[in-house]
């Protein structure tokens, strides 16, 4: 008989655990639909192209300028040459013209091009003897620039510049 009272006992105590988790659980599908649910509707009537691009998925394409450069890169013993052309269209553009465009995001109308800041501090370490000269246009704005490995700020344009400045092949 002391087995079945304390039987009776843990079924309740099962019962009311599971009478709890299961109100958590509930609760916590309720207030993520609430959350969630409300960042898919829309104020009645209105759409905008940001949002019509994110339901057709276009959202997920990378930006693709419009650019046609010539490069000479120099590797301290011998040399390349390469054009790139980017049309605009992320769909045919090389890959390229998408990692440059998302280089220079955060740079003016220059984009991954921007020169130097003259006030800028820079080491003077030497990465690599390296240099590329590049000219066109990108985006519609003109180019016409020289990068080197020479210095912590020259390193990082060449960083920024690195899919084009590395062989296309």
């Amino acid at each position: 008989m002391a087995m079945s009272k304390l039987g009776a006992r843990w079924n309740s105590l099962g019962t009311v655990g599971s009478v709890v988790l299961g109100s958590l659980c509930l609760g916590g599908a309720v207030v993520y639909t609430a959350v969630v649910g409300a960042s898919f509707v829309a104020e009645a009537g209105v759409r905008t192209e940001a949002a019509a691009q994110t339901m057709s998925g276009l959202s997920d394409l990378p930006d693709s300028p419009v650019a046609s450069l010539e490069v000479r890169v120099d590797d301290g013993e011998e040399f390349h040459e390469q054009r790139l052309d980017c049309a605009g269209d992320p769909l045919a553009d090389p890959a390229v013209c998408a990692q440059l465009a998302a280089n220079g995001e955060e740079e003016d109308e220059a984009g991954p091009f921007q020169e130097v800041d003259p006030g800028a501090i820079c080491t003077d370490d030497v990465y690599g003897p390296e240099t590329a000269v590049v000219s066109g246009t990108w985006n519609g704005v003109a180019i016409d620039t020289e990068v080197t490995r020479v210095g912590s700020c020259e390193e990082a344009r060449w960083q920024r510049l690195k899919p084009l400045v590395e062989s296309l092949d």
